[in-house]
Order: C-alpha cells, then sequence, then structure tokens
C-alpha cells in the first residue's frame, strides 16, 4: 500500500482506494499452449524424426501440401462450408419452430416425441446408404444428413428450455392481462433466446462432422473427398490438411455464432 493509499484509509470518510484492475490472462494462456503444442510438433517431425512422416507430417510436409493444391484447396472447403452453412440453417431453423409448436400443443408433443426420440439416438451416417438410394451421390442426400442431424438437436433443445422457463413468469404475465399467444412472445421466447443459441453452437459442430462423413462416400468436392482420396495414397499430409481445414472452419462459424449471441442476450445476467 503507498503513503497515500495509507493516508487515505487513516481519514474518516474517505472513499476507498481503487482496486488495480485484474488482468486476463486467459489469451496468454491460450497463445502459449498453442505455440508450445506448434514447437512440439516441429521437434518431433522435423527438429529429432522421433514420429516417422506416414504417422505425423512435418510443418514442411503440410505446406509442400497446400502449395501443390492451391486453388483445389480453397474449392474444396467452400463447397464443404457451404453444404455444413445451408444444413445447419434449415434444419436448426425447423427444429426450433417444431419444436416451439410442441410445447405449446400437447397433442403435437405426444404424437412427435415418440418419433423424435426414436430416431435421435441413431448417428445420421448410419443411414448414408439409404440417403445414396433416395438422393443419390448429390448434394441434396448430405444436405439432407446434415439438416436431420441439426434439427434433432434443436427440437430437443427448444423443447426443455421451453419447460425451464420458470412458471413464476408465466403466473405474471397472466396476472397482468397477457392471452396465451402474448405470454409466449413477451415471456417465453426471450426467456428461451440463449439456450436455443447454445443449442446453435452444438449443431454447427455437428453438421461439420456429418456432411464431412457423408462426403467420404463420394462427392464432386469437399474436405472429405479430398481425404478420402489423400488416404487411398496414404498421403497424410493432405489428410492432416483436411482436418486442420475442418477445424479452422469450425472454430470462425462458432467464433461468429459466440459473438452474434453475446450481442443478441446481452441484456441477460452475466456470471
Amino acid at each position: 500500500m503507498t503513503r497515500l493509499d495509507e493516508t487515505a484509509a487513516a481519514v474518516p470518510g474517505a472513499p476507498p482506494a481503487a482496486a488495480a484492475p485484474k488482468r486476463n490472462l486467459g489469451p496468454l494462456i491460450s497463445i502459449g499452449v498453442v505455440t508450445a503444442l506448434l514447437v512440439l510438433w516441429w521437434t518431433v517431425t522435423t527438429g529429432t524424426e522421433t514420429v516417422k512422416q506416414l504417422y505425423l507430417p512435418s510443418p514442411e510436409a503440410l505446406w509442400t501440401a497446400i502449395t501443390t493444391l492451391n486453388t483445389q484447396l480453397l474449392a474444396d472447403a467452400g463447397a464443404t462450408l457451404g453444404r455444413v452453412l445451408a444444413s445447419w440453417i434449415g434444419g436448426s431453423a425447423l427444429g426450433v419452430v417444431i419444436g416451439l409448436a410442441m410445447a405449446r400443443a400437447r397433442w403435437l408433443m405426444y404424437a412427435l416425441n415418440p418419433i423424435i426420440e426414436a430416431v435421435r439416438p441413431v448417428p445420421p451416417v448410419a443411414l448414408i446408404p439409404f440417403v445414396i438410394l433416395w438422393f443419390g451421390i448429390g448434394d441434396s442426400g448430405k444436405l439432407f444428413l446434415g439438416a436431420l442431424a441439426c434439427f434433432m438437436v434443436m427440437v430437443v433443445n427448444t423443447t426443455v428450455a421451453v419447460g425451464n422457463v420458470p412458471p413464476v413468469y408465466l403466473q405474471a404475465a397472466r396476472s397482468l392481462g397477457a392471452d396465451s399467444g402474448g405470454v409466449y412472445r413477451s415471456v417465453v421466447l426471450p426467456a428461451i433466446v440463449p439456450e436455443i443459441l447454445s443449442g446453435f453452437r452444438i449443431g454447427s459442430a455437428l453438421a461439420f462432422a456429418v456432411v464431412v462423413a457423408a462426403e467420404f462416400l463420394g462427392a464432386d468436392a469437399g474436405i472429405g473427398r479430398l481425404i478420402m482420396q489423400a488416404s487411398r495414397t496414404l498421403n497424410t499430409a493432405v489428410v492432416l490438411l483436411g482436418t486442420i481445414c475442418i477445424a479452422l472452419m469450425a472454430v470462425v462459424l462458432d467464433q461468429a455464432i459466440s459473438r452474434i449471441s453475446a450481442h443478441v442476450t446481452r441484456w441477460a445476467a452475466q456470471r
């Protein structure tokens, strides 16, 4: 404590000294961990050659793969991202709408819930043989699988979110004269927004997993097709490059959703 702080503390009624702002070390820790992993990767592959290139390609091999693929990599990444966005938006929107309808209409809940609960545990990739028969190997089948995965996440997320709205909020709105529709618009929908946006993040990651898995079995373009072709010739550098591209696209999309969520729900109490 400085002499000025001691003097202020000794004077009765003096305002307390301002606390020093705490420094957020989170970003520095993240950067440090990523840097350490990159150094370790270079050390075990190029520096000491402890790990063979077949099992873990070196950074130099990865750079060679990037320069060799060039625009093809961008085209494949764009194709995969386009399929993911289309399936994620369509499936999530339909899941929210159906979830709200099920939460509001009990008969619809009883009609659809058994079907949803029966289909939900089934991995979407298990349906790929049927999807190929129904839609062929075009984009429509991949969009269907991605949308189905996002739909299952969001329909359950939405019904649970509506059920978690405190009943006292609903009772207060009704006591103030709100009808059923007014309660839904003014109380239920705003209350479930944070949980809905969290479900969007889960759905986006799942959409990447399902779409890329569908691309393994046949696609004109896409990261999944790129990885499958490279794996047939044991070109592990391209396999690793495709995996990194998927991770980067998923992280960017997740960060975009997080920022939008923080802006939309800035009224919510922060922990």
